[in-house]
Parts: structure tokens; sequence; C-alpha cells
């Protein structure tokens, strides 16, 4: 598939490189794609560098790997491009470096994912990729034995099957939690978030099948 990243640091860098390995065509999206090279160069052509509205436009599917507190900017940057593709969001608010839109999205009683979807209405929104740490997604990707656990929720079926398909792709495990709305259950300060569970873990942390 043809993977849109917004973003090349620790997360969006990581999982950019799984998919890469595994063939996907991957497009990072960052405001200076020249200093990519290097990185670039360690994945053997298998991925390009551009802006962010190059990325999108090109993509079949996009990650968002940004800090939380650019989603305003980067959602009126995007949306045109973006319609209503697939948006993997693997953002996760930090007040301290986030400001009131990091607080704002944690005190929301219907979680951070709500905190998203109005900038980007028509994308088929997907939280993925919001609940482990880089280090692990480095180290424990294609592990032996049971996977670490990627919990996933979105309101469109078809997504949140494709969303699977990518975290399997990945090396990981996952884990349907539901719709967007029970995405909350894994926001930071749930059990599961930054806890380094297996698949099997989260499943049952979570009550899911």
């Amino acid at each position: 598939m043809r993977i849109g990243i917004l973003g090349a640091g620790m997360i969006g860098g990581t999982v950019g490189r799984l998919w890469a390995e595994a063939g996907h065509a991957v497009s990072f999206g960052v405001r200076h794609p020249e200093r990519l090279r290097s990185m670039l160069s360690g994945l053997g052509g298998k991925a390009t560098a551009g802006l962010a509205l190059d990325a999108v436009a090109g993509a079949d599917v996009v990650l968002a790997a940004i800090p939380f507190r650019a989603w305003p900017g980067v959602a009126d940057e995007i949306a045109a491009a973006l319609g209503d593709k697939v948006l993997l969001d693997g953002t996760v608010p930090d007040p301290p470096r986030d400001g009131a839109f990091g607080d704002t999205a944690l005190a929301r009683e219907d979680g951070v994912a709500f905190a998203v979807a109005p900038l980007l209405p028509r994308a088929k929104l997907v939280r993925a990729f919001s609940t482990v740490m880089w280090t692990t997604l480095q180290s424990q990707a294609h592990r032996a034995g049971d996977r670490i656990g990627i919990p996933l929720a979105g309101d469109d079926e078809e997504a949140v099957a494709l969303a699977a398909r990518l975290v399997s792709d990945a090396g990981f495990d996952p884990v349907v939690v539901g719709p967007l709305s029970q995405a909350r259950r894994f926001d930071p300060g749930t059990t599961v978030f930054d806890s380094g569970m297996t698949g099997r873990e989260v499943r049952t942390a979570l009550g899911v099948a």
C-alpha cells in the first residue's frame, strides 16, 4: 500500500521503517524533508520524504504521528487532500508540551479521539499506535510468541480492518476494541496505556474478544 506518515520522529519513523520493510511504499510528510536523508538511506530506497500535503495526497492511508498541539494547523493544511481516506491517529496529548489543546483533549469525557475527529470530519478515523512507547515498537516488532497488543477503535469497519492488517504487517497484535467512542478505554491514564501488554493481555484487560 501507499502509506503517508505525518511526522518522522520516534513513533512515525519507527512504524514507517517497519512498514517499508514489510514492502509498503512509505512517504514521510515533514517540514524539512532534506533532513531525513540519513534515515531514508537506511531503508534502501523503500521510503521517500516530502511535505505533509504531498505525503497525504499520494497515500491510500495516512498515519498521524505529530505533536498533538499541531493538529489544528495540520488539519487545515491536509483536509482537502485527505478527504475521506483512512487516517490512523497515533497522537497523544501532553499538556506541558501541548498546552490548552492537549489539556482539553485529556479532560474530554468522550475521549481524546473526539478532539481530533471534528477537525477532519470526512476522514475515516481510527485510533492506532497511540498506547505503546516507541522503544517497545522498535525492539519488540515481530517477536516470537505473544506479540505486543495495539488497540484500535474506529467507526468505519473497513478502515478498522485495514488498520488491523497494517498493525500485523508492522509486527504487532491488533486488538479491535470497538467504535471510536471506545477509544477512550485506551487513552492516557488507562490500564493498558504504555503498559507493554501483549494482545492477549490487552483483550483481557478491556474485556474484548
